[in-house]
């Protein structure tokens, strides 16, 4: 807190408020710190490991970056970070409808301005059970459709009047990723389901299509990984880094596909939820935790996700049943898919178990070993870090 207080009232960041546009247009009123996820949140299972990058490192000897704040100087916030009190209610006071804005930290950010931190550490908390993070997305989604409307000329004011937007382009453009982002799920059944039962196409030429689409992206950052070798840093152990990362972005990749049905039928829950109650029951718009969200974080055995997933096997042998009738030929290269989507509840469950630590007990030798280690290592602080050293070691 301390670091991001200095940080946030140097000179060159303290934030300038245009009255006109309505929005801080110079320094921030926001800073967001490096938010990564805590080392005992990301080993509570092996979702949590695999979703949740390198838990526990610190930002020294990682890249820390963000495009949007590279490029444009504005970075991009979470919610959670420091306000410039003032500049943040001059700039968000009054702005926005009642009752509608669930995600109000991108939208206040696209007013108020902030800046990422990345030399500031705010570790975080992430789910172990791929339900429950099913749900953490559901919530977000419905956020990013509601705020849907500042995509437009005129938005609506505190009084649900028509004003006009004042937001910049790359504000703009940060509100239509995230609905780019949360259609992608869907797009991506859509192209495969259609590919396999409407093209006339060779057979496998539309599941090829849509893994490159998956894995293009993947072997590109790995290969740029593998070019950024540190100094200190042998070519074996950056090889042996680069492919260990490769692998989980891969295995990251194969459960996002084998849960692609669920995830495109949460994705579209999501936005059919929030575009029916916006311009007709206009309840529930505030919904932090429904009861769905609580009945699917409490999915912890094999027939829970079965129940809470069944949506894709069932779709799964349809589209089987489907294919055999029409396409016999399809099914050698989209075989394989078929049977993840159907087995999806049992890997989502296998994953989201939690971890169990193996405690291996200490013979004599290696407890004597430590402790002397131990002994040592306090040894040195206690000779060298003393008021005639300057207390520096």
């Amino acid at each position: 807190a301390r670091r991001l207080v200095g940080t946030i009232a140097h000179p060159l960041n303290r934030p300038r408020f245009d009255a006109e546009t309505g929005r801080i247009v110079e320094g921030y009123a926001i800073l967001q710190p490096h938010t990564p996820i805590s080392l005992t949140a990301g080993n509570r299972s092996r979702f949590a490991r695999l979703s949740s990058g390198e838990a526990g490192i610190d930002p020294y000897t990682h890249e820390i970056s963000d495009v949007y704040q590279d490029l444009f100087a504005e970075g991009t916030y979470v919610g959670k970070g420091i306000y410039d009190v003032d500049a943040f209610r001059r700039a968000t006071e009054g702005r926005f409808p009642e009752n509608l804005i669930l995600s109000h930290d991108l939208i206040e950010s696209n007013y108020a301005r902030s800046a990422l931190v990345s030399d500031v550490d705010l570790q975080e908390d992430h789910p172990a059970s791929f339900a429950t993070e099913m749900s953490r997305r559901h919530r977000w989604i419905r956020g990013d459709w509601q705020i849907a409307g500042w995509l437009f000329p005129r938005v609506l004011g505190a009084k649900h009047q028509r004003v006009p937007n004042t937001l910049t382009p790359l504000g703009w453009w940060k509100i239509f990723d995230n609905l780019r982002r949360s259609l992608v799920p869907p797009a991506l059944l859509a192209l495969l389901v259609g590919g396999w039962l409407l093209r006339p196409d060779p057979p496998g030429f539309w599941t090829g299509f849509a893994l490159i689409l998956i894995l293009l992206p993947i072997l590109v950052s790995s290969c740029i990984d593998l070019l950024k070798k540190p100094r200190d840093r042998d070519w074996g152990q950056h090889g042996g880094t680069t492919l260990q990362g490769l692998g989980r972005r891969l295995a990251e990749a194969g459960l996002a596909l084998a849960a692609l049905p669920y995830r495109a039928a949460i994705h579209l829950n999501a936005i059919l939820v929030s575009a029916g109650r916006m311009p007709f029951t206009r309840r529930g718009l505030l919904l932090w935790h429904t009861s769905r969200y609580a009945k699917r974080n409490r999915c912890t055995t094999a027939g829970d996700f079965l129940r809470e997933m069944w949506i894709a096997p069932v779709f799964a042998l349809a589209l089987f049943a489907a294919l055999a009738w029409s396409h016999p030929a399809e099914l050698v290269t989209s075989g394989f898919i078929l049977l993840l989507w159907f087995a999806s509840p049992l890997i989502a469950w296998s994953i989201s178990r939690p971890t169990k630590e193996d405690q291996t007990p200490l013979s004599g030798t290696q407890r004597t070993f430590l402790r002397s280690l131990a002994r040592e290592t306090w040894r040195y602080f206690e000779v060298f870090a003393t008021e005639q050293e300057n207390w520096l070691a």
